[in-house]
């Protein structure tokens, strides 16, 4: 089962924001599993046989509330992806967190929104456009899961880790917080397992977070984020010096590699690299309009 588990699911179509396409609802879900987002495909924007430049996002008509997704499929060009990432660093997140998602293979950068456009040209186009309206997101949403049959082992601060018959899964809620000065959007990002999930005949456990690769972002009007997987700079085969030395093992993939980039066996004929865009947006009644200037008090130039 490819990256995209979570977000092809059967639905039901709801309204969508102005500047959105019609948004799936998810059907139930097995107990224990997070509410997936309520995926859109846009036609003409998925699976394209050459990448697109420009694609349909949602728009800020001043009275959406909530958390807008998009999915993208970029050409994978370590060097272009890591530049663009390290030159947009986030300032809603602490310097130290952002170097600890690093550890873990998860890249996080903080962008404008009307740098969004900006932004998929420097990374060379997208090969697919899926959007998603999650509106206030209360609730825990799945971003991206990976169905785990038998063990699996993976790198966690550092460290290896064995996980074995479940689901690994990157989670996301968001909703609109009031303040007396206007609005922020409250984010928190969280790595999973779920035990036992989706193996057949197995029943759903209690998820056990990582918070280590985890965030939390408190998003101003008008700024997103873009998360993408990417391995640590300190990801390098073991040495084979020394007389018992045997051939250089390659260490286990992080959890950003694991949950946000493609195998580099993977029969797709383009190499390509998901990267996951979150839009928050604030309806304008939560901010005070911007004072009239009299004229008449202006002194002469």
């Amino acid at each position: 089962m490819s990256w995209q588990t979570g977000w092809l699911m059967a639905m039901t179509v709801l309204v969508a924001p102005t500047g959105c396409a019609p948004v799936p609802a998810v059907v139930p879900r097995p107990e224990g599993e997070p509410a997936p987002p309520d995926p859109v495909e846009t036609r003409g924007e998925t699976d394209s046989p050459t990448p697109l430049i420009r694609v349909t996002l949602p728009v800020d008509d001043g009275t959406s509330d909530g958390v807008a997704v998009v999915r993208w499929q970029v050409f994978d060009n370590e060097s272009v992806i890591s530049t663009y990432f390290r030159e947009h660093a986030p300032t809603a997140i602490d310097p130290t967190i952002t170097k600890q998602l690093a550890r873990n293979g998860l890249l996080v950068a903080e962008l404008a929104h009307d740098e969004i456009p900006d932004a998929l040209a420097h990374l060379g186009g997208t090969y697919a456009n899926i959007r998603a309206w999650l509106g206030q997101a209360t609730d825990w949403h799945q971003l991206t899961a990976l169905p785990i049959r038998g063990t699996l082992a993976t790198v966690v601060d550092g460290a290896s880790r064995r996980l074995a018959d479940g689901s690994l899964q990157l989670l996301l809620r968001g909703w609109t917080v009031p303040l007396e000065s206007g609005a922020v959007t409250d984010l928190e990002i969280l790595p999973v397992f779920l035990p036992g999930g989706r193996v057949p005949g197995a029943r759903a456990t209690l998820r056990e977070p990582i918070p280590s690769a985890g965030l939390f972002a408190s998003l101003p009007r008008g700024r997103a984020l873009m998360i993408t997987g990417m391995a640590p700079a300190t990801a390098r085969p073991s040495s084979t010096r020394g007389p018992s030395s045997g051939p250089p093992v390659t260490p286990p993939r992080t959890l950003g590699e694991l949950l946000l980039t493609r195998p580099s066996d993977d029969s797709q004929p383009i190499p390509q690299r998901p990267v996951v865009v979150i839009i928050p947006f604030q309806p304008a009644h939560h901010f005070a309009p911007a004072a009239a200037v009299d004229s008449s008090t202006r002194e002469p130039p």
